[in-house]
């Protein structure tokens, strides 16, 4: 069986993974102590954020068979939220073309349930891709080798991947040219639910992009629970400032927006995505060097959606399936 070395347990990484299993060795790498990258979840006590992810859709006829046994067992389930359009007028219905998705009981499962057939090594840093097409080795960033791959796959952000391919990656100045924007996700728990009557808000004119209530998708603790995301453009332009600054601006903003003092929050925690969308994808589903016998994944290689990841990795697992 042929070696292969997948860096980064995000969905794009596992679906490659967990498509091709059967026919090669496949080891998965993360540096996190969790897996699913952007589908993630925190939690404290009675409260809970998806704080990355806030729910996907399934457009593809791969991505929905792909996601039928999930939903069988519940581990995928159908979020049907009242969502709105809001900005400081005030809050206008939305339609959703398309059915909304959330992993339960957190955004993490569909990650942690696809990875139980997997060779996953977590809470590892790899620093080092040495060596050429067929004798890849691995170095952690304490100088431990990993041992040798026929094929490495970078499964991560654009910025990194570009770090650690070699010079003479194929299409190394086409993943240069790829946008991925930051983003503030602002955790807010309240002892006593909010008089708000929506579930999830795409805003307009403001600092603030998206606003739900994380407590309202299935399965969640019944601990009122907020998410405030703030908008894109607006995070790059205040992504090395001070946090406690930050998450003040945001809080004031949403209070705003709600017409609510949100400060009350009892619980308040503020984290920072540096690559959480993709503002200039690749256009492409996948970047594969058959030369160096190397290849790069993501959502940012399509669009930065969870459906896109996915692609990116089934894609990929398709075309190499004949290779193995």
């Amino acid at each position: 069986m042929k070696k292969i070395a997948v860096i980064g347990a995000g969905l794009s990484g596992l679906t490659f993974a967990k498509s091709l299993h059967a026919k090669a060795d496949i080891t998965v790498f993360e540096k996190s102590r969790g897996i699913g990258g952007r589908m993630a979840t925190r939690y404290a006590g009675d409260y809970e954020f998806d704080h990355g992810a806030q729910y996907f859709t399934a457009k593809s006829e791969a991505f929905q068979k792909f996601l039928e046994p999930f939903i069988k067992k519940g581990t995928t389930q159908n979020w049907q939220p009242n969502l709105v359009t809001l900005s400081k007028d005030g809050a206008k219905e939305r339609i959703s073309n398309h059915p909304s998705y959330v992993a339960s009981p957190r955004m993490n499962a569909l990650a942690k349930e696809m990875a139980e057939e997997l060779k996953l090594v977590g809470n590892t840093h790899i620093d080092k891709v040495t060596g050429s097409a067929g004798a890849w080795e691995l170095i952690d960033k304490e100088g431990a080798s990993y041992g040798i791959f026929d094929f490495v796959i970078f499964a991560i952000p654009s910025h990194q991947a570009a770090v650690f391919v070699p010079e003479n990656f194929e299409y190394l100045e086409q993943i240069k040219q790829v946008k991925m924007d930051a983003c503030f996700s602002l955790m807010l728990g309240f002892t006593e639910p909010l008089d708000i009557t929506f579930d999830g808000a795409f805003v307009e004119g403001s600092p603030i992009g998206w606003i739900s209530v994380n407590s309202s998708k299935p399965q969640r603790p019944q601990g009122f629970s907020m998410m405030v995301q703030s908008q894109n453009q607006w995070a790059e332009m205040h992504v090395d400032e001070d946090k406690d600054k930050v998450q003040a601006m945001l809080l004031e903003e949403a209070s705003d927006l709600l017409n609510q003092d949100l400060s009350k929050a009892d619980h308040q925690v503020l984290h920072r995505w540096l690559y959480a969308s993709t503002s200039v994808p690749a256009e492409q589903n996948f970047f594969h060097d058959e030369k160096n016998q190397l290849a790069c994944i993501g959502d940012w290689c399509i669009k930065g959606r969870v459906e896109a990841a996915f692609d990116s990795g089934h894609r990929l697992a398709e075309k190499m399936s004949s290779l193995l």
